[in-house]
């Protein structure tokens, strides 16, 4: 193994191992969990959030005359652009579908989840045919004519906040600050908006299991 592959996966190793432990802990008891109900999701954008989606015009385009059947409708007011209210609707169509299942008790409560910053390059940087000059991932591909290959390619990042709010007494029970979420270029499924929403909601149902599973 060459050193400039060496210095990749030392890399890479050190970021996985730095986000794992600075994921903030949960004080919640583990029975906590199990006896809320999740009543809502609420995505929020500070004043000063950065939301670079250049190529969100297509995907609006599409969905004009195909919209998404699995999405959950959420009300366009309070939002200021399609991005915004995209990725609010993604964000609260994810965090349905992997968080419900831990909450099977009748307490009610609210994810509320603040975008502080998120970063979609276009199609053609995101297939590495252009590398962004912003935020970059490395991405480690395998085996190629008996030898090893790095490529940096750019993917999709996102920056956020989330607390776990009880519906009733607006009381913050659990809360975790600048979360950030990452989709390789190589990971995509779907489009770009849905597969970071996915990327966030698995960070947070791990957030709120930690404390499940012990």
């Amino acid at each position: 193994m060459n050193s400039v592959l060496k210095s990749a996966v030392a890399l890479v190793l050190v970021l996985l191992c730095a986000a794992c432990a600075t994921m903030p802990k949960l004080d919640l008891s583990p029975e906590d969990i199990p006896a809320l109900h999740l009543a809502g999701v609420k995505v929020t954008y500070p004043a000063n959030a950065s939301i670079q989606w250049p190529e969100a015009s297509v995907l609006e385009e599409k969905e004009r005359t195909a919209p998404n059947p699995e999405l959950r409708e959420v009300s366009r007011g309070g939002f200021h652009s399609y991005e915004e209210h995209r990725l609010a609707a993604a964000l609260t169509t994810q965090s349905f579908k992997q968080v419900e299942s831990l909450m099977q008790g009748t307490r009610p409560v609210r994810l509320e989840i603040e975008i502080r910053e998120l970063l979609i390059p276009t199609t053609q940087e995101r297939t590495g045919r252009v590398v962004a000059t912003t935020v970059l991932t490395t991405v480690l591909l395998g085996g190629i004519a008996g030898g090893y290959a790095v490529a940096a390619t750019p993917g999709i990042f996102m920056t956020y906040d989330v607390a776990l709010v009880d519906q009733n007494t607006n009381k913050v029970l659990a809360s975790a600050k600048v979360l950030k979420a990452s989709s390789p270029a190589t990971q995509f499924s779907g489009e770009s908006v849905d597969s970071i929403a996915a990327a966030a909601a698995t960070q947070i149902k791990g957030w709120l299991t930690q404390k499940i599973m012990g």
